[in-house]
């Protein structure tokens, strides 16, 4: 459990302590003598938090002196999920359980718990409908829906509609609200959707994302701890936009203030986000890192009170907001292996290669050949070379350009620090490689060997 999680589930417990404890009796026909685990989803991660021993009636008991904390929880048989309910609040946590062992859903029961109750009905109609849209799916995957089965289709979303609808009064703020309008996204009129395969298919995918926040409910703390929030968050930031900076960050921006009238819910998604593109390998995910230090912990509309954590992102924020993807890249004024002066604002050249490096550096001397190789590939082709050395001795600094035969570019050093480029270039590790455009805006930074070539490459052919 990383810092950010670890923080936020202790807020959530900490606010229950003082509620009324649970107890859930459980009766599995069937089974005995076995261990069962209860066991509470957050996020994307379920962690166990009781055990009870089924004995030979098959009845078990979990009971614990503080109260489980809202949301959708799973029991489990020695590693088997068994069965789903819900938990909407620190009260109503005393119910029963029943079941038979291999037709847990089509004999799952509850009793003192009639939102529950209403669960599982629902449950056992969705995967019914699931099952008959598939088999329809399986019948007209090569051929148009004949008028029966479209007839058939729309009176299953009615059905649904009318189940959600008499979930929502008879248990209006209740989990299963959510959780029920959050399975039931809005559904095309037919006679919308074009007839032609492609079109049919780029409609379909506007409408679903333009309404896709429509049924899901991002202020409803409690959909957290269950399966359901994060799946449909990552699958909005995957598959619903482009994969480009700029889109992301506007996704964010559109995502994030839907949660602002919930504190917890708007520090648990903003963290969820910030995770996603914080441990990112993708070029560019730097600016949607950055996007959200700056707009939403450090401008405190998110307030996370862990020292070590602000630190670390107010640290990553320096080192790396001058040198973000679209960033003008700052002017280098070096002195070259002779003893003569380049600027790198000098160059004019559709593409630059920035690099730094150090001789002795042991990845230094496996990469800069490649970067090399790669750099003579272009240089006929608009790119132009700008390599600095990073360190001190010039002695091992000729010897390396020698050895490696690396004339074709141009070498400086910066002996004195006159350039700051460390801060500038932010060179914390190396080799460190950009590459420049014309205007000196800087489109690939990061860039190992592999990675340079592609870019270059693609923006070669662009």
């Amino acid at each position: 459990m990383n810092r950010i999680l670890t923080f936020l589930v202790s807020l959530i417990f900490v606010s229950t302590l003082h509620a009324q404890a649970y107890t859930i009796n459980l009766a599995v026909k069937g089974e005995k003598n076995k261990d069962a685990l209860l066991v509470m989803h957050y996020g994307t991660g379920k962690y166990s938090i009781d055990t009870a021993a089924i004995d030979k009636n098959g009845k078990a008991v979990f009971t614990g002196d503080r109260p489980l904390v809202p949301g959708m929880y799973l029991i489990a048989i020695e590693g088997g999920q068994i069965l789903d309910f819900l938990i909407s609040d620190t009260v109503n946590q005393k119910f029963s359980i029943s079941t038979t062992k291999g037709k847990y859903l089509e004999t799952l029961s509850f009793k003192n718990s009639p939102e529950n109750e209403a669960f599982a009905d629902y449950s056992r109609f969705l995967i019914k409908r699931q099952k008959r849209e598939a088999e329809i799916a399986g019948k007209t995957s090569d051929k148009k829906p004949s008028e029966s089965v479209d007839r058939e289709i729309k009176l299953m979303a009615e059905q649904t509609n009318e189940k959600v609808a008499e979930i929502q009064a008879k248990f209006p703020g209740s989990l299963l609200e959510s959780v029920a309008i959050s399975m039931n996204p809005l559904q095309p009129d037919k006679d919308e959707v074009p007839e032609s395969p492609d079109s049919a298919r780029r409609y379909l995918f506007e409408f679903y994302k333009n309404h896709y926040w429509d049924r899901l409910t991002l202020t409803d703390r409690r959909m957290q701890n269950t399966p359901i929030l994060i799946p449909a968050i990552d699958n909005y930031f995957k598959n619903m936009i482009l994969q480009i900076p700029d889109t992301i960050i506007r996704a964010v921006d559109l995502v994030l203030p839907k949660a602002e009238s919930d504190t917890a819910m708007m520090r648990f998604l903003t963290g969820h986000i910030f995770n996603k593109y914080v441990s990112s390998k993708i070029m560019g995910m730097e600016n949607v890192v950055v996007h959200i230090i700056e707009n939403y912990y450090l401008s405190g509309k998110v307030n996370v009170k862990d020292e070590k954590f602000n630190k670390n992102i107010t640290e990553y924020l320096n080192k790396n907001k001058e040198t973000l993807i679209g960033k003008k890249a700052k002017d280098l004024k070096m002195e070259t292996v002779n003893g003569s002066a380049e600027s790198l604002y000098d160059i004019d050249s559709p593409y630059i290669l920035v690099c730094f490096y150090e001789s002795s550096c042991s990845h230094c001397k496996d990469e800069m050949p490649k970067i090399y190789k790669i750099f003579k590939e272009f240089k006929d082709r608009g790119l132009t070379g700008f390599c600095v050395y990073t360190q001190k001795n010039k002695n091992e600094w000729v010897e390396f350009i020698s050895k490696n035969q690396m004339t074709d570019w141009i070498n400086v050093w910066d002996p004195n620090d006159e350039n700051d480029f460390r801060t500038a270039y932010s060179v914390y590790s190396v080799p460190q490689v950009y590459v420049l455009d014309k205007d000196m805006k800087i489109v690939g930074r990061g860039l190992e060997s592999m990675s340079l070539a592609q870019l270059l490459h693609h923006l070669i052919k662009k």
